[in-house]
């Protein structure tokens, strides 16, 4: 199940309101209908305990955090993306990172375990609006 833009909207306007975004965003996670079957012999079992997917989007959320306040035309620039009517804002992301491949590459490094895990343990995990922004790039 995707978020509408909308949504992704009003989590964007609570995650950059002030510039502050030290206290992150709660983890949305939502079971996925095709859910990767169990390891099988000779693979590890993955860790997708509700601790895990929260100790992940904790970690993604602050270092998210700690990356636009170090970078603040970044975090201006993905400000203003919220600004935008909700139908304009998945393409205004996407033209954000095609003009700032190094943000988009830094960013995408950040979010990386959150979508690793998501894949991982066939669940949603979107810490921050950011995270959604990247995996549908």
């Amino acid at each position: 199940m995707k978020m509408s833009e909308k949504t992704v909207r009003r989590g964007l306007y609570g995650m950059f309101a002030g510039g502050l975004l030290a206290f992150g965003s709660a983890a949305i996670v939502m079971p996925v209908v095709n859910a990767e079957p169990a390891p099988g012999p000779g693979m590890e079992p993955k860790n997708c305990s509700v601790s895990a997917i929260a100790d992940t989007s904790r970690t993604v959320s602050e270092s998210t955090s700690t990356y636009l306040a170090g970078n603040p035309e970044a975090n201006d620039a993905l400000t203003n993306i919220v600004e935008q009517s909700p139908a304009d804002v998945t393409q205004a992301f996407r033209t954000y990172f095609a003009e700032n491949p190094q943000v988009q590459t830094e960013l995408k490094t950040i979010n990386q375990p959150a979508i690793d895990l998501a894949s991982q343990c066939g669940v949603e995990v979107t810490p921050t609006p950011i995270t959604e922004a990247l995996t549908d790039l």
